[in-house]
């Protein structure tokens, strides 16, 4: 069955026949998730990337004391991929869990190569997939590391403010790195000097 999520996807791709596309969006698989499952578990082996059509993934890991610390989020239009190769041959470092019902692109590592070899027009795409995935997480890593928490909130609410709606408070607390409390004085300071989002 032809997958619109795919067909639009690879109104992106030049170089693919109508053939190639109508082949390719009746057979990459494309899946749907609940709420709460893992798409990828720490200390298990790194065998599949995802990229996001509908829905919202978190990423995180547990510290040795057991905590939860959230690196990242993916939404629609993102890849959740691991960039450094080396994860191919260690056990993941992070979880990948889905924070609502997620609709995803599943790429299979394993026979990657073979499709690219299939279809080198889709080479492209999934270089600037990865190419975006990489500038995110170095303009958060910057950012982060050059801001204050109640900065690092502003900016939040600045450039994803959907994030706020969407995942639990103490999970936005984490990614910002401050406690769940934390954030609640620092919404309510900044609530007494102009409007942000509940």
């Amino acid at each position: 069955m032809v997958n619109n999520f795919v067909v639009e996807l690879l109104e992106k791709v030049e170089g693919l026949t109508d053939v190639e596309k109508e082949t390719l969006a009746e057979n990459l698989p494309v899946r749907t998730f609940e709420k709460g499952y893992h798409l990828l578990r720490q200390g298990a082996p790194y065998r599949e990337c995802f990229h996001i059509f509908k829905g919202c993934v978190r990423q995180y890991f547990l510290d040795d004391e057991g905590n939860e610390k959230t690196v990242a989020f993916f939404t629609e239009g993102d890849t959740a991929a691991l960039l450094d190769t080396a994860y191919l041959k260690k056990p993941s470092p992070y979880f990948w869990e889905c924070t609502e019902e997620t609709t995803v692109l599943v790429g299979d590592l394993a026979s990657e190569s073979d499709i690219l070899e299939q279809y080198p027009a889709l080479q492209k795409l999934i270089r600037d997939m990865l190419e975006e995935n990489l500038g995110k997480s170095q303009a958060s890593l910057s950012t982060y590391i050059s801001s204050s928490p109640e900065q690092r909130y502003l900016n939040l609410v600045r450039t994803r403010a959907d994030l706020l709606e969407r995942v639990p408070q103490y999970q936005i607390a984490s990614f910002l790195g401050i406690t769940a409390e934390s954030l609640s004085r620092i919404r309510k300071r900044l609530s007494s000097s102009f409007s942000l989002p509940e």
